[in-house]
C-alpha cells in the first residue's frame, strides 16, 4: 500500500477543514431557517389570515433578504465543493474543478471567497429581515 494512503501530506488541513465545515453548516442551517422567518412572523405573530395573500404584505426588504439568504446557501454549496477538493489535495491526490485540473492556489482562493461570501450574505439577509420586521406596517 502506498504511503500517501496511510497519512495525508498536509494533516493540518483536515482538522482546519472540519472546523470551517462546521461553521459553514451552522451558517447554512440558519440561512435555511431564516427563509421562513417572515412568513412565520406574518402568519403566527401578526395573525394575518391564511386566506389573505402574503404578496400584498411583503416588500422589497424581504425579497432582498431572501436573495441574500439564497446567495449564502449558494456560497455554502460552493464552499463544500471546494472543501472536498481541498481534502483531496491534502491527501496528495489530483484535483479537477469542473473537469479542469487545478492546484492549491485555485482551491484556496475559492474557499477564501466562498466562506466570507456566505457569512456576509447571511448577515445581510438577517439584517434585511430584521429591518422588515421592525418597520412593518400592516395594510389597513
Amino acid at each position: 500500500m502506498c504511503d500517501s494512503l496511510k497519512s495525508p501530506l498536509h494533516p493540518w488541513r483536515l482538522d482546519t477543514n472540519d472546523r470551517y465545515k462546521d461553521a459553514m453548516k451552522i451558517i447554512m442551517d440558519l440561512s435555511t431557517a431564516s427563509l421562513v422567518l417572515p412568513i412565520f412572523f406574518l402568519r403566527d405573530i401578526l395573525r394575518i389570515p391564511t386566506n389573505e395573500s402574503l404578496s400584498q404584505v411583503l416588500n422589497y426588504k424581504i425579497y432582498l433578504s431572501w436573495g441574500c439568504l439564497a446567495l449564502a446557501l449558494l456560497f455554502g454549496f460552493i464552499f463544500y465543493y471546494a472543501s472536498a477538493k481541498w481534502v483531496r489535495l491534502a491527501w496528495g491526490k489530483n484535483v479537477a474543478f469542473f473537469r479542469k485540473r487545478t492546484n492549491n492556489e485555485v482551491v484556496e482562493k475559492v474557499l477564501d471567497i466562498s466562506f466570507p461570501g456566505a457569512v456576509i450574505s447571511f448577515l445581510l439577509g438577517i439584517g434585511l429581515t430584521l429591518w422588515f420586521v421592525v418597520s412593518f406596517r400592516p395594510i389597513p
